[in-house]
Parts: C-alpha cells; sequence; structure tokens
C-alpha cells in the first residue's frame, strides 16, 4: 500500500532534527542542527518560530514548566524561549572538544536521554547520558559512535537504541521505576545499501519507525523479527527522523536534511531540509515532556 506524504513546512533546514510533538500545545518542535535553530511549528494555525543559537543545537523538548531543555554542542540547556534566557544545567566532556551532542529524548517518566558523538566519525569516543530533574548526568553507554533513535516500550520493558556507526537497531531490558538498563542485544541488522539508520518512534502497536540517512525513506521495522513491514519514500535523500503527532496521533511528521547534498542533488530534491507528514494508518505513543 502507497502511503501519501505531505510538506507541511519547507524549511530549508542545513539539517533538520530530532522532531518532538507537544500534545498540549499542538506544537511540532524541532532543531536545525547546523543552522544552530530551534524551530517551533503550530500546526492547526501554521504559525512558525526559529529561535537561533550561538552554538549548534541538536535536540529540544518542553519541560513541565514550559521551558525547553536543549542540547547543544557542549551541554545540557534550559531555555526560557519568552526571555531568550539560557542556563546551563550540565557540561559535559568538555575535555573532548571533538565530540558533539546529537539525539535527545525523554523516557516515559519524563528523564532526558542524550547522546554524543564524534564530529571526526570515531566510532568509540561517544556516549549516553541520563538526566533525571537536573540533577548531575549519569553515562550509561560508552563506545558510542554516534548516538542516536530511541525508544522504549513499557510492555515489554524494553528500550530501543540506535547508534548510527554500528548500523542495526539495538534492545536494552529496562526497569521504567530504576531507568537500569541491561542485556544489550542487537534486534535489527540495517539494510547496508540503504543509507545509515538515524533517528526513530515507535507505534502503539510496539513497531518501530526508522529514518534512512542517505536513504529517502522510513521503515517500519518489527523488533521481534527484525522485519520490515512498510516503507515510506521522501522525497529527500537525508532522512533524519520521525515523530508520530495530531490529535489523535496517527499523522508521522519526518524531518530532513539538506546539508551535504551536491548541486545536482538539490535539483533533484528541492524540499530537502523541510518537514514531511504521512497519515500510515496507525497510531503512534506520545512524545514525553522533561518532568522537573
Amino acid at each position: 500500500m502507497k502511503i501519501n506524504l505531505n510538506l507541511i513546512l519547507d524549511a530549508k533546514a542545513s539539517l533538520g532534527e530530532g522532531p518532538h510533538w507537544d500534545h498540549e500545545t499542538k506544537q511540532l518542535y524541532f532543531v536545525d542542527i547546523e543552522g544552530k535553530a530551534v524551530h517551533v511549528f503550530h500546526t492547526v494555525s501554521h504559525a512558525h518560530e526559529l529561535h537561533r543559537f550561538e552554538k549548534r543545537v541538536s535536540s529540544v523538548i518542553p519541560a513541565t514548566d514550559d521551558s525547553l531543555i536543549v542540547t547543544l554542542d557542549d551541554g545540557i540547556y534550559r531555555y526560557y524561549p519568552h526571555s531568550g534566557e539560557l542556563e546551563a544545567i550540565a557540561h559535559i566532556e568538555a575535555d573532548m572538544p571533538d565530540n558533539r551532542f546529537n539525539d535527545a529524548k525523554c523516557d516515559p517518566a519524563g528523564r532526558l536521554w542524550a547522546g554524543t558523538m564524534s564530529i571526526g566519525h570515531a566510532k568509540d569516543q561517544g556516549s549516553l547520558y541520563r538526566l533525571e530533574r537536573c540533577s548531575e548526568p549519569v553515562r550509561v553507554v560508552t563506545g558510542v559512535g554516534c548516538s542516536n533513535g530511541l525508544a522504549w516500550d513499557e510492555s515489554k520493558g524494553c528500550m530501543y537504541y540506535i547508534d548510527t556507526l554500528k548500523l542495526g537497531v539495538d534492545r536494552f531490558r529496562y526497569h521504567s521505576g530504576t531507568a537500569e538498563i541491561s542485556g544489550r542485544e542487537t534486534v535489527i541488522e540495517w539494510p547496508p545499501a540503504e543509507g545509515y539508520p538515524d533517528g526513530m518512534t515507535i507505534d502503539n502497536e510496539g513497531m518501530l519507525w526508522i529514518a534512512h540517512w542517505g536513504g529517502g525513506k522510513v521503515s517500519r521495522f518489527d523488533p521481534d523479527t527484525g522485519k520490515r513491514l512498510a516503507e515510506i519514500e521522501v522525497p529527500a535523500l537525508y532522512v533524519t527522523s520521525c515523530v508520530f503527532g495530531g490529535e489523535r496521533l496517527d499523522e508521522l511528521y519526518i524531518t530532513t536534511a539538506r546539508v551535504v547534498l551536491s548541486e545536482d542533488e538539490h535539483a533533484l530534491y528541492p524540499h530537502a531540509g523541510g518537514v514531511f507528514m504521512a497519515k500510515p494508518g496507525v497510531r503512534g505513543t506520545p512524545s514525553r515532556r522533561f518532568v522537573l
């Protein structure tokens, strides 16, 4: 079955990433990492806000007090959009200037999980951190190449995680009360001819939707079998992430990038860097705010 796709915001983001749907405000948040900006798109009024930073910003997640938790190159910050005030929560990996933060997401309990990567693409220089209520971050996974997609399935007591450079999706046992993870195993082997696994989300049937960086699509996988169940072709070569939103959580919002396109590829993908939306026929799971 062909799934129709619509361009909802021609953002022209250099590196659009990290979409987060906020059900309370009906707003879609996402970042332009290389453009050093947070985008806020109101899906009802189509109002579009930009918040610019002096450093690269790799993720944005609303907090329970309506401030925003953002990861910049060097740490985790709290941002107040009405005043523009930026407050440091934690500086990370100050001794590793070749590293920067990448993807981040909150688990069902509202804890922040945020990972780092090497700008020089070293395969083991990054880490994954967990932050709870603005305490000190805890390093929970080391030896990471490019920390990327995260998803949780509470019904199965597991967390899914993508290290892009490992070309697969891993599953951990996850304890929702303590946030402890264990028993890492690879559950999806990535098709090497279809780009790299990037951001992901999970639907209410426990299936994973994963963006293909360099592959021009989003695919739905069954993590129990590793089999692909569906795919959505996107008119952008570098697809970065996706999230379910809308009143019924039946709309899949997809972010893309244009930063590495050649001149010919710009002509082929004029809306690269935009945000697309599809209705894939299943409902998703809600994005979580950071609990203060």
